[in-house]
C-alpha cells in the first residue's frame, strides 16, 4: 500500500520531514478517521513538515475533532522548549503569534484563540496582528456580501428571461387523428386526403344533362 510504501521510507524517526505531508494526505482522505489519526495528521503537520498554517487548516476543517485538535495546538505553542529560560518566554511568544496569524487566515475564532494566551507570555506585535486579522476578516464579510448581491442579480436576470420566453407563442404540428398524418396547423386537409381528392376529380368525365321544355 502507499501508506506502508511512505512509513517504509520515513524511516524510524516519526518526526522526520521525508514525506511528512504526503502521508498526512493519504492517512486524512484514505484513513479511517479515528481521533489517532487525527493525532497523527496534526504531528505530522507540526513536527514533521513544521508547518503551522498547515496544522491549523487541518484543525479547522476537522469538524469531528476539531476542539481536541485546537487543544493539541494550544498545548504546543505553550509548551516550554529546550531553549534557556531567558529566551523561553520569547519563543513561546512568537509561536503563538503565529498561531494568531494562521488562525486568522484560515477564519478561525479569535476570540477563543486569545483568551487561552497564558498569563505573563509576551507576544511580540499583537495589537497589529489582532487589527490586521479583524480587518482581513472584514474584507472576507464585503467579499461574501458583494458575491452574494451579484448571485441576486443573477437570479433575478434569469428568472425574467424565462418568464419572457414562457410567454412566447411556438408554431407546432399538430396531429390528423383520422389518417395519422402529420399537417401545418394552418392547413385544413392532409396529404392524403389532398392526394384522394385530385384523383377524384380526374375520374369524373363531363356529364351532358338533357331536359325538356314544357308544352304549353
Amino acid at each position: 500500500m502507499v501508506r506502508e510504501s511512505l512509513v517504509k521510507c520515513r524511516g524510524s524517526n516519526p518526526n522526520s520531514p521525508v514525506f511528512a505531508r504526503e502521508l498526512a494526505f493519504v492517512i486524512e482522505n484514505f484513513g479511517n478517521g479515528s481521533i489517532e489519526e487525527s493525532n497523527a495528521i496534526l504531528q505530522l503537520y507540526l513536527l514533521g513538515a513544521k508547518n503551522l498554517y498547515l496544522a491549523v487548516a487541518f484543525a479547522e476543517r476537522s469538524s469531528k475533532y476539531s476542539g481536541l485538535l485546537w487543544d493539541k495546538l494550544i498545548q504546543h505553542c505553550t509548551t516550554p522548549g529546550p531553549t534557556s529560560d531567558a529566551n523561553q518566554n520569547s519563543a513561546m511568544g512568537a509561536l503563538f503569534g503565529s498561531l494568531l496569524e494562521a488562525a486568522a487566515h484560515t477564519g478561525s475564532d479569535l476570540a477563543n484563540l486569545v483568551s487561552k494566551i497564558p498569563t505573563g507570555m509576551s507576544i511580540e506585535g499583537l495589537r497589529p496582528k489582532l487589527i490586521a486579522a479583524v480587518t482581513d476578516y472584514r474584507y472576507k464579510l464585503k467579499i461574501h456580501d458583494h458575491v452574494d448581491t451579484m448571485l441576486m442579480e443573477d437570479k433575478i436576470s434569469i428568472l425574467r428571461e424565462l418568464s419572457h420566453v414562457s410567454r412566447r407563442g411556438e408554431r407546432i404540428l399538430s396531429v390528423d387523428r383520422c389518417n395519422n398524418c402529420v399537417i401545418k396547423a394552418n392547413d385544413n386537409t392532409c396529404a392524403k386526403q389532398r392526394d384522394l381528392l385530385k384523383s377524384s376529380r380526374q375520374n369524373i368525365s363531363p356529364s351532358h344533362t338533357s331536359f325538356s321544355l314544357p308544352v304549353r
